[in-house]
């Protein structure tokens, strides 16, 4: 590991900083000072080392596009943006292929907030902002059972071959709205044949083979599964993310000199990617479970305005003349929320949103 110089260790309450001399078990504090450590990392003694597990990180469902006013702040926004992800790993800074726009990440509209009024603040950048877009995925609701793709290419040189049959179906439940995943709990299995690992793939993506004989060797069958997580990178809707997807390997052919991995991996991408297009798929979009806290003479309002959308109510309850209503509603519908509720109880209404996974989105 690397060697940390701890400058000073302070305890923070709102404005005000108190000096440490040492930080024991259990206190949460402000380390000033530090060179090369990030977000997660574990600082120890040297004579007692141990490194904590990090903490997971959620996967991003709100995106916006950023860029500088000024061309003079254009060269600067690149490394501060890097800075924010250094210190919050759950920021996500990606480029997009089609605009060359840069793109920030996060788990909601207030978290992005905070990033670039950080962009404003810390760093000196007058950055202009777009409209926030939720993170929509793509789901597989009927699939298709043995699908034949076979991939040659011969070009002179050495050539590439490689066959496999593939069976491609929805996960149960297919749009399962699960905490932090997407598609509710599953069980993966890996590329040995018939052997099942108790992982749950994160990505909800199962891929198993059913190949018997030794027809696929064990290296190309990983290939495969490698080309068709690939493919599930872009959906045939719109380009979307594909999850709550089970892909079998159930057949498959060689060429003693012209299968490799890399053609089985070709094979696996095209192969699944030409599949879903047989596929009826749906799309989802990520939900919040919603707490609302409103005077009860603002109640009715608050209902049609969660209704209005797209929220569904799961509960109600009253307590000393202030309401308190749960509801899972669509991430889009949260947008401008907070100023919203504000207005229709005169400012004393209020909300935590928290993620819950992904539900169907309307046709």
């Amino acid at each position: 590991g690397r060697t940390e110089r701890v400058g000073r260790i302070l305890r923070v309450q709102a404005d005000r900083r108190t000096p440490l001399d040492r930080a024991l078990a259990g206190d949460i504090v402000a380390v000033v000072g530090l060179k090369s450590a990030r977000a997660g990392a574990t600082l120890c003694d040297p004579a007692a080392p141990l490194v904590l597990e990090p903490p997971g990180t959620a996967e991003p469902v709100v995106s916006v596009a950023v860029e500088a006013r000024r061309n003079g702040d254009a060269d600067r926004l690149g490394p501060a943006l890097a800075r924010l992800t250094e210190e919050d790993p759950s920021l996500v800074v990606r480029t997009d292929p089609e605009t060359g726009q840069t793109v920030l990440s996060g788990m909601g509209e207030l978290h992005l907030e905070v990033a670039v009024e950080t962009l404003r603040r810390a760093h000196g950048l007058d950055v202009q902002v777009g409209a926030p877009r939720v993170a929509l995925r793509e789901t597989v609701v009927r699939g298709v059972p043995g699908f034949v793709f076979r991939h040659v290419k011969q070009d002179g040189g050495a050539g590439q071959f490689a066959h496999i049959v593939l069976d491609v179906e929805p996960l149960e439940p297919a749009a399962a709205v699960g905490h932090g995943d997407p598609v509710g709990s599953v069980t993966s299995v890996d590329g040995r044949e018939g052997v099942g690992r108790s992982a749950a793939d994160r990505d909800g993506f199962v891929f198993r083979s059913a190949v018997v004989g030794g027809r696929v060797p064990q290296e190309y069958v990983r290939a495969v599964e490698a080309g068709c997580r690939d493919a599930l990178a872009e959906g045939p809707l719109g380009g979307h993310p594909v999850t709550g997807v089970r892909v079998t390997l159930t057949d498959g052919a060689t060429h003693v000199k012209d299968s490799s991995e890399a053609a089985f991996r070709t094979a696996g991408r095209l192969g699944l990617r030409q599949a879903l297009r047989g596929c009826a798929l749906r799309l989802l979009e990520p939900v919040a479970e919603v707490t609302v806290t409103v005077p009860e003479d603002a109640v009715g309002g608050v209902l049609g305005d969660l209704a209005a959308r797209r929220g569904r109510i799961s509960g109600q309850s009253a307590r000393g003349g202030t309401a308190v209503i749960t509801a899972t509603v669509p991430l889009a519908g949260l947008f401008g929320y907070a100023t919203r509720l504000r207005g229709r109880t005169q400012g004393r209404g209020t909300f935590t949103a928290r993620p819950a996974g992904y539900a169907p989105a309307p046709d």
